[in-house]
């Protein structure tokens, strides 16, 4: 059963900007303080820009250091990231998040986009009850998902865990 709850149009141009443009590595996304609509939380900026200077403005409008992590270098380890990643997940909150995973299978390194949805045993009832029923609808909106994920222990919010799941896909 859905909750209602509307997702931003925000959120489906940082995802363009994440799959399409490749500008950013993850996106983070949350219920807004007042539960009415879905929210970009936090974003990872790559260096890469589109030969479209225009399209690449669109999609950054609204980064600012509070709410965006600069990649510093174009060789950072994706360990790296993934641990930014990570830390912008509150302890005992609810959210949701896009990852362009990087993983080995065989010889050949392949890209999935995987999105997770983190509900840690540790949350509200009603927050997790919430964000479940919310779900599908930001699902719908994110074309281009390779792999969804329902996450629920902080352990499991690790690389190693995430890629292993997609080769077994």
């Amino acid at each position: 059963m859905s909750s209602g709850i509307p997702v931003n149009d925000i959120c489906k141009v940082k995802f363009d900007g994440l799959q399409r443009l490749h500008l950013y590595r993850y996106v983070i996304f949350k219920i807004n303080d007042s539960n009415s609509e879905i929210v970009v939380d936090h974003r990872y900026k790559t260096k890469k820009a589109t030969s479209d200077a225009s399209e690449t403005a669109a999609v950054t409008e609204g980064d600012t250091p509070e709410n965006t992590t600069n990649l510093e270098c174009e060789t950072k380890a994706q360990e790296e990231i993934f641990s930014d990643f990570v830390s912008h997940f509150p302890e005992n909150e609810c959210r949701y998040a896009v990852f362009d995973v990087e993983y080995q299978k065989g010889e050949v390194t392949t890209n999935k986009i995987v999105f997770i949805a983190y509900a840690p045993d540790t949350a509200k009832i009603k927050p997790k009850m919430l964000y479940s029923s919310t779900k599908d609808a930001l699902a719908k909106v994110l074309n281009g998902i390779h792999e969804n994920m329902q996450i629920n222990d902080p352990d499991d919010l690790n690389l190693e865990y995430i890629q292993e799941k997609l080769l077994r896909v």
